[in-house]
């Protein structure tokens, strides 16, 4: 009777125990609820747009797009220009960025060419999503291509053909190549391994190079002030939806 005894109570106490964390998760997710509904209904911190849950769709692809442009930048300096010279790195910037305003236009064009303009220029906040999601395509695009051919060069300097050609030599003077390093089996392995390392190189002094310029961009952030909106982005303000009367794509 006393083991019963104590093993109703000792369930007791399990019950009430599940019943209180049962009653503390119900109030972690009403408190949740409550806190994902007021994040909903903040307005956009960036056009103003009601209940956009503090960043719009729209404004986000901007901020997104605003980084990746930057990005490509970098990438596309970090290739090419002489990192010791400002004014050589600030050239490679601005006319990537140039290079993909141009693929924006003309990606927004190529949209508009199978789209329904008509639908866009009834409903212009349609039309202002469509253009942000084709800007941050476009973006997204460059700097993958960007960074194809900051590697691409940088794998042609001498510091990745020298590890390439060790690589080579490496490869050819082992045990199993030794008798004939020159053979077919041989040359191709060699070659793979030369590769190799020639991308690994690259792919370092890549690195290197953009952890330099971001340390430069840094430096410079500090002792200036922010471009307004209106410089960093390309804006649809003033791209027509289409022909002599199709209204703009308002930003």
């Amino acid at each position: 009777m006393r083991r019963r005894e104590q093993a109703r109570a000792e369930q007791a106490r399990r019950d009430a125990a599940h019943a209180a964390a049962q009653e503390q998760a119900e109030r972690e997710r009403a408190a949740v609820v409550a806190a994902e509904a007021v994040r909903q209904a903040l307005p956009c911190q960036d056009c103003g747009r009601a209940r956009a849950a503090g960043l719009c769709e729209v404004c986000d692809h901007r901020r997104q797009t605003e980084t990746l442009m930057g990005e490509a930048g970098l990438l596309a300096a970090a290739g090419s220009a002489d990192l010791a010279d400002p004014g050589s790195v600030a050239a490679v910037t601005t006319a990537v960025r140039t290079a993909i305003g141009n693929s924006i236009a003309a990606a927004w064009q190529e949209f508009l060419r199978i789209t329904d303009v008509a639908m866009l220029e009834a409903n212009p906040e349609a039309a202002r999503d469509a253009y942000a999601f084709t800007v941050l395509q476009t973006a997204q695009q460059a700097v993958q291509e960007y960074q194809d051919n900051a590697l691409a060069v940088l794998g042609r300097t001498e510091e990745a053909e020298a590890e390439a050609r060790r690589a080579y030599k490496a490869e050819q003077g082992r045990r199993w190549y030794k008798h004939n390093p020159t053979g077919a089996d041989a040359v191709a392995a060699a070659t793979k391994a030369a590769e190799a390392a020639r991308e690994r190189t690259a792919e370092y002094l890549l690195a290197v190079r953009l952890q330099q310029l971001r340390g430069q961009a840094a430096a410079r952030t500090e002792t200036a002030a922010p471009a307004p909106q209106t410089d960093r982005l390309p804006e649809p303000a003033a791209r027509v939806l289409g022909g002599d009367t199709a209204r703009a794509v308002m930003a």
